[in-house]
């Protein structure tokens, strides 16, 4: 199909003015966008509470377990391998040593894992409250939570989580303000 170039888009803007459309298209619109935001935001919640689940899981299972940093390295391995087979990437044994590096940094913070869809909203309210004060306790995406898994510093860390919550900071944003580190130019 050809890509519609603005001389279109203006035009078919035109006849819907014409028709009244317009208003209609606009609400529309704001309809779409808004359960794209909500859809989106849903997906990031799922997925950060379902890598803390993982991680416990994980941690759990070490502490039945063996205690040799073997037993851990293979456990990590093999079950990496039974998940990539059933559900495909996304389950390295990177990713699950970072599964288990989050449950072990934010083990504190009480989690609860919705396993399918309810009437609940899962929409996330950012406040002026830390995210562990907050209905929901992780209240970013994972990529930032694997971003903030690199500060060693628990001080730091929950203030560079805090503040990308409230300034609604992007990954970018987020990997633009910790360097240089805002964090140790506030504690001037």
């Amino acid at each position: 199909m050809k890509k519609k170039t603005t001389n279109d888009r203006d035009d078919l803007s035109r006849q819907r003015e014409d028709r009244g459309l317009g208003h209609l298209v606009a609400e529309v619109r704001g309809l779409i966008q808004s359960a794209r935001c909500a859809a989106a935001t849903t997906v990031n919640t799922l997925q950060v509470h379902t890598n803390f689940e993982i991680g416990r899981r994980i941690v759990e299972h070490e502490q039945k377990g063996e205690k040799r940093a073997e037993y851990g390295a293979e456990l990590l391995k093999e079950l990496s391998a039974w998940l990539t087979e059933e559900f495909g990437k996304g389950f390295s044994e990177r990713n699950l040593r970072s599964f288990r590096a989050f449950y072990l940094t934010y083990q504190d913070r009480p989690a609860e894992i919705w396993q399918k869809a309810s009437a609940k909203s899962l929409s996330v309210n950012i406040s002026q409250q830390p995210p562990a004060k907050s209905r929901n306790p992780f209240t970013l995406s994972w990529s930032h939570y694997v971003l903030l898994l690199t500060i060693k510093n628990p001080e730091e860390r929950n203030f560079y989580e805090i503040e990308a919550a409230q300034a609604g900071w992007s990954t970018p944003e987020f990997k633009r303000a910790s360097l240089p580190p805002v964090f140790t130019n506030v504690l001037r």
